[in-house]
Order: C-alpha cells, then structure tokens, then sequence
C-alpha cells in the first residue's frame, strides 16, 4: 500500500514537472550588448523570467563586434546560475559598436569568455539549437542589429540540418519579435539603433523571415515605461546589472533608462497582452538606409506591430512589474 501511495505521490511530481516543462517558452536571445543598456535589463528580465519558471533559454547570440559583449553576456548569465548558456557571435562581418560597460563587467564580475578567445559563430549555434528542436518550438527575440538573423536564413545544409536556413527557421520558429525603430515613422538617416546599422539585413529579415514577425518600437513608447532604477537600491548595488546601469547613466544624471529591449522579452515570453495592443493592418517597410515607416497598406499577415498601450494600461505599473521582473531571485 506504502508501495503504491509512494508511486502516485511520483507519478503526480513526474506530471507537474511535464506541465511546467511545457509551458516554458523556449527562447533565443539575440543582442548586440554594448550601445545601450537596456541589453542588460532584457536579459536579466529573461533569466527572471527563467527563475519563475516561465521561460528556457537555449542560446545567445551577440551581434556586434565589440570583443567585450560576449563576455558581458556570460557575466549576467554566470550570476543567474546559468554559465554553461551556449553564447554564440557574429565572425568578421557586422558592425563594431562602442560600449560604456561591457569591458567593465568582463573585468569586474565572474565569467568563462575572454575577449581574445573562439567564440562560436552564431550562424552555426543557431542551426544546431533549432536542429535540435521540436517544429515550431522556438521563440527568437532579436534586441540588436538583424546580422545574425540574415546571415541564418542565407546558411545552407551542414552537419546539423539538411535544410536550407529559410526553410529550417520556417520549421522550427514559432515566432519572431523583433526590436527596432520607431512608430509610426522613423526618417532619421542617423546609423543609430537597430536597424540603420546594418540596413541591409534589415531589409532583408523584414523581408524574407518565413514566421510571423511581432516589431516592437522605441522611441517615446519605450521611454514611457521607466526602468532599472530598481538596480540603485542598496540591495542590488553590487549586481552586474547595477554596475551596467550606473555606468551608462552616469552622464545621463538619472537613475531610470527605457524599457525598449524588455518590452521585446516581455512580449516574446508572456505575449502582448494584457499591457500592449497589436497592429495588424499594413506592414513595417524599411528604405534602404535602414530608416523604417508602418504603412497601413498592403497587408503583409507575417508583420504585426507592438508600439501603443492597451485600453487602460498604466506606464508606471507596467514600469513596477517590469523591474520586478528584472531583479534577481535569491541570487
């Protein structure tokens, strides 16, 4: 009888763990962690987000040629608990951006990435982790330049997967969410944010990506959600994500960034909803140079906007729930 009852009580935490195992959303992390901030924030709402169980993060990819950024990934991944996060890097061809933190994390905080060491490419760990995914499965949230994302769907069969890039995100995304520009228009030629770097590649994801593609906008959307202010409280002074932000903010003289790149992991792991509305008429056009405008006319059915609030939304809750979402769990 003891027998049995023992039996039940496992077979019970063997199905908990099922559910809860099915309910993560699997996640790819792209960013170019170096620019901004608020690279820093979206990870570390990711691994929050992680911590409680909602999210599992496969991999992340990093951007930008800046040596440190890897690094700085590994850093806030090493906090988390997680070091062993295949971290994956744009080679030789993308855009170098300067960064206010992240040599400093690599030099401050513990982490397993030098700077002069192999990092993998990024095109290849794509290919492996989604090779190794059910269809369908993987949730891809881009926070940087779209470099990586263009060189995936341009790769051709290797050791992993038979399939040609295009056809093996079409087989086994779900979705992308994708970070950049500003809405309704963007017209500033100036190479800064998201998609002007690299407009090419842009221009290309925007495109051809063969899932649906939630944009998530900037811009006075994003700067309506004030974040990490949270990490200048006492407790968290001594975290990664403290030193990051104090850093970059230093010559802002403030102690609150945008909420840009969480805005995306937000939507990626818990959907639009209940905070933000969608736009589903018309289609994200990108010039060449990279600058973008929302046309309401023709509908593209893969392009779908994220840059308004619901009915009744309120910044400043969202901006609380965002921060504790942000903050370490028993770390």
């Amino acid at each position: 009888m003891k027998r049995m009852k023992y039996v039940g009580v496992l077979l019970i935490h063997l199905l908990i763990c099922h559910v809860a195992l099915a309910q993560q959303v699997k996640i790819i992390f792209d960013t170019d962690m170096d620019s901004d901030v608020d690279d820093v924030g979206a990870l570390a709402m990711l691994h929050g987000f992680a911590d409680r169980g909602d999210a599992a993060i496969l991999a992340v990819m990093v951007s930008s040629l800046n040596p440190w950024s890897p690094g700085a990934v590994d850093v806030i991944n090493t906090f988390y608990g997680r070091p062993d996060i295949p971290i994956g890097a744009v080679q030789r061809f993308g855009v170098y951006h300067k960064s206010r933190y992240a040599k400093a994390l690599c030099e401050q905080f513990k982490h397993n990435t030098p700077p002069e060491g192999d990092i993998t490419d990024a095109t290849m760990l794509y290919r492996k982790i989604l090779a190794a995914q059910q269809d369908t499965s993987v949730v891809v949230v881009t926070v940087g330049d779209l470099t990586n994302l263009s060189n995936l769907l341009k790769s051709a069969p290797d050791q992993f997967s038979g399939l040609e890039g295009i056809d093996l995100v079409k087989k086994k995304v779900k979705h992308l969410v994708c970070m950049g520009g500003r809405y309704p228009a963007d017209t500033d030629p100036q190479p800064w944010g998201n998609f002007k770097p690299d407009p090419g590649a842009t221009r290309h994801v925007a495109a051809e990506w063969p899932t649906r593609i939630y944009f998530t906008g900037g811009g006075a959307f994003a700067d309506s959600i004030p974040t990490g202010n949270i990490f200048f409280q006492e407790k968290y002074r001594h975290t990664p994500m403290a030193h990051a932000y104090q850093l970059f903010l230093k010559s802002w003289n403030r102690k609150w960034h945008h909420s840009a790149d969480i805005i995306a992991v937000y939507v990626a792991v818990k959907g639009y909803l209940p905070y933000f509305k969608s736009e589903e008429r018309g289609y994200n056009h990108i010039f060449e140079d990279g600058t973008n405008v929302w046309r309401l006319a023709p509908r593209d059915d893969r392009h779908y906007l994220i840059s308004a609030f619901a009915d009744g939304a309120d910044p400043g809750k969202i901006a609380e729930k965002f921060n504790e979402w942000m903050t370490p769990q028993g770390h």
